[in-house]
C-alpha cells in the first residue's frame, strides 16, 4: 500500500507521541509531550500535523505553525519538526511530507517558509536544500527548563 500524507486528527495523539518521543531519543533531547498536549498543539488555529500512514500505522510526521510575520506583512510558516520512524527512513517519506507541507504553507500565502536543523544532521539538510529551502539565516536557542 503507498504511503498517504493526512493532517492529523482526534485519536492520533498517541502515534504523535510515539514519533516525538523517537525523534527525542535520535537527538538525544528531552520531552515532556503527551497526548493533552497534543490535542492542545491540534485545537490551535495556527498549528498543524501532517501524518504519513502506511497501512493504518503512522510512520512520519511533520508538525508546523503560521505565525504572523511584520517585516512582510503576512504570515509566516515555521517547520517545527519532521521525523520518520526507524526502519522507514530513507524511503522518500521525509520528502512526501515536506513537499505537502510547502504546497499547503505557500496556498495559505505564507511570503515564506522556515526550518531549523541541526548543524550535523546533513540528510535533513539536503532534504530541506532539495525543497528550495536556502540557507538564509542563523538560529538562536534558549531551552527553559521547565
Amino acid at each position: 500500500m503507498a504511503v498517504i500524507i493526512r493532517q492529523a486528527s482526534p485519536g492520533d495523539e498517541p502515534a504523535v507521541v510515539d514519533l516525538v518521543q523517537e525523534l527525542a531519543v535520535t537527538f538525544d533531547l528531552p520531552t515532556t509531550v503527551d497526548e493533552h498536549y497534543v490535542r492542545h498543539f491540534l485545537a490551535s488555529p495556527v498549528s498543524d500535523i501532517l501524518l504519513a500512514v502506511d497501512d493504518d500505522a503512522t510512520v512520519g510526521l511533520l508538525s508546523y505553525a503560521m505565525v504572523p510575520g511584520l517585516f512582510h506583512a503576512a504570515d509566516s510558516g515555521l517547520i517545527e519538526s519532521l521525523v520518520i520512524a526507524e526502519g522507514r527512513r530513507g524511503e522518500g517519506i521525509g520528502r512526501q511530507l515536506l513537499q505537502t507541507a510547502v504546497r499547503l504553507l505557500e496556498e495559505k500565502g505564507c511570503a515564506e517558509i522556515s526550518v531549523s536543523a541541526a548543524a550535523a544532521n546533513e540528510a535533513a539538510q539536503k532534504l530541506y536544500f532539495e525543497a528550495g529551502l536556502t540557507e538564509a539565516s542563523v538560529l538562536l536557542e534558549k531551552h527553559i527548563e521547565r
